[in-house]
């Protein structure tokens, strides 16, 4: 569904992606770990994208779309959603009219289809009856719960989490981990996931792929990786702050999210 191949980007002469190669199978869960500044959200804005890169390959469903102008790639994006790490809600917007929004950008619906898939897409979500709420009366899970809702309006093929379990509880951890699954169970999309948390990773992953140094230096099943014997990967699982990579590693390398 996803293939990637040598892909660069550079930001005011750091280096954050370098002859990055990837590739996501259909149907797929993807767990991209790696530490803070490694390039990984950089990676997805470049699938959708939001970012281009300065050079390599990006294939969707067979597509090469670096070099789509920005109406063709549209057209891709409409088979794609990015779950933001904070949820990127409109605060003077109630739920329904976020999750709704990507429908009155992108279609023409009539209105009371708008509010079927609405309502379809937190239901899935598991938050079915809070249209009238504002993003304020929402807990940080709930949030991203809306955020994924929004994406899933577009009934998408390829969805991209950006650190989904990110500053919530380990009880709203686990019940996003569960929704990811799910998602893939259900609807059988593919998907990346960008996270720090081994223990999560290991639960929703069907591979998981560690950038360092603007490339993949293993990819492998959770089982794989969790055996893996390559120092930088052993240090980075096992959360230790001695080995080979240093604290000063990210301003030699450059630290961009």
């Amino acid at each position: 569904m996803i293939e990637i191949e040598n892909l660069h980007k550079t930001f005011n002469r750091a280096r954050v992606l370098n002859g990055l190669t990837l590739r996501v199978r259909a149907g797929e869960t993807k767990v991209v770990i790696g530490r803070s500044g490694a390039g990984k959200s950089v990676l997805l804005k470049n699938i959708m994208g939001i970012v281009r890169p300065d050079g390599g390959s990006i294939r969707i469903g067979g597509t090469e779309v670096t070099t789509l102008p920005e109406r063709a790639y549209d057209a891709v994006r409409r088979d794609m959603g990015l779950v933001f790490q904070g949820g990127a809600l409109f605060d003077s917007l109630n739920v329904g009219e976020n999750v709704g929004f990507v429908l009155d950008e992108f279609t023409k619906l009539p209105a009371d289809e708008k509010r079927q898939r609405v309502a379809h897409a937190l239901s899935l979500v598991g938050l079915g009856g809070i249209e009238e709420m504002l993003p304020s009366e929402l807990s940080g899970g709930m949030r991203k719960r809306v955020s994924l809702a929004r994406v899933l309006c577009m009934g998408p093929r390829i969805i991209l989490y950006d650190e989904p379990t990110s500053e919530v509880d380990p009880i709203t951890s686990d019940a996003i981990q569960r929704l990811i699954v799910a998602m893939r169970d259900r609807l059988k999309v593919t998907s990346i996931v960008v996270m720090h948390d081994m223990n999560a990773a290991y639960k929703i992953a069907d591979s998981i792929a560690m950038i360092y140094l603007g490339q993949v230096i293993a990819d492998g099943t959770p089982d794989e990786i969790r055996r893996s014997t390559h120092p930088v990967v052993r240090q980075f699982i096992n959360g230790d702050a001695l080995g080979p990579v240093t604290d000063d590693e990210s301003m030699r390398f450059g630290h961009v999210k």
